[in-house]
Order: structure tokens, then sequence, then C-alpha cells
């Protein structure tokens, strides 16, 4: 018979991530709205299911063990798959207007799949693209009229 495989929990995951991403599990489980002790089990709960250390003491703040890395990189996209598939089946879609300006580099080669791929995702997001050179892209970005900008910029 087949042994079936363990789920990673979820909440153990976000936890570990904010863990990281504060440099401090005391900071993230305020962020979270749980107890110090909480985020610790969870800690502990995911390194059991994995069999090794993810994280190790660097005077007041952690880093990622080798293991932890990789954990990581993981858990990060399965949070936002997680979070992107209760959004669509709760209807929650995104919504609004992003607007984008890039070069004409990005514009022609990368782009299209990007935004079309990103516009079938989110039908209800209105992009709005404008390709143009590096100064009124900047120029666009300082007023406001841009959300984003994809620029080369040459070191000073």
């Amino acid at each position: 018979m087949n042994k079936v495989p363990e789920s990673l929990d979820m909440d153990a995951l976000r936890s570990f991530v904010a863990g990281i991403d504060a440099g401090s599990f005391a900071l993230a489980a305020q962020h979270l709205c749980r107890s110090a002790s909480a985020v610790s089990a969870q800690l502990k709960k995911l390194e059991q299911q994995c069999g090794t250390a993810l994280v190790m003491k660097k005077g007041r703040h952690v880093q990622l063990t080798r293991s932890g890395e990789q954990l990581m990189s993981y858990a990060r996209r399965l949070l936002s798959l997680n979070d992107e598939t209760l959004r669509a089946v709760k209807g929650e879609a995104l919504q609004g207007e992003i607007r984008i300006g890039m070069q004409e580099d990005f514009g022609e080669a990368l782009m299209p799949d990007i935004l079309g791929a990103f516009n079938r995702q989110h039908p209800e997001v209105m992009l709005t693209a404008r390709v143009d050179r590096n100064l009124p892209l900047l120029t666009a970005l300082a007023r406001h009229e841009l959300d984003l900008a994809l620029l080369w910029q040459a070191e000073q």
C-alpha cells in the first residue's frame, strides 16, 4: 500500500516566509497577529516535516540554511498559488488599472506574451502600456502618470 505524502501547512509556510522577510520570527508573529510561541511551533513543525533545520540564528536575526533556501523558493510560489486560488474560487478578481511604461526592447520582445498572459488571468484589470525612451518614461513615472516603468539605465 502506498503511503500518502504529507502536506505542508500553509499557515506554517506563511509564518516561515514572514519570519525571513522580517528578519525575526518575533516580528513576524506581530505582523501575523500570532504569538511568538505559535510561530515558533509552526517553524518547528516545518523542520520536522522537512527532516532538517531550515534556519539558523545569526545574532538577533535568522538566516536560511541551504534547505531553508530551497523551501523558501517553493514556499513563496505555494502561498501565491494558494492565495490566487482562493481569490478565484471566491470570485475576488483583481480589479483596477495598471499603467506600464517600457522601452522598445521590452515592448517588442517580452511584453506581448507577458501582458497577454496577465490579461487572460486578470481580465478585470485594465492594462495600459506605453513604449518610449528612458527620459520620457522617467518623467511620466515621476508625474505618477505610470505605475511601473521597465528601463535600461547606463551606469553613471
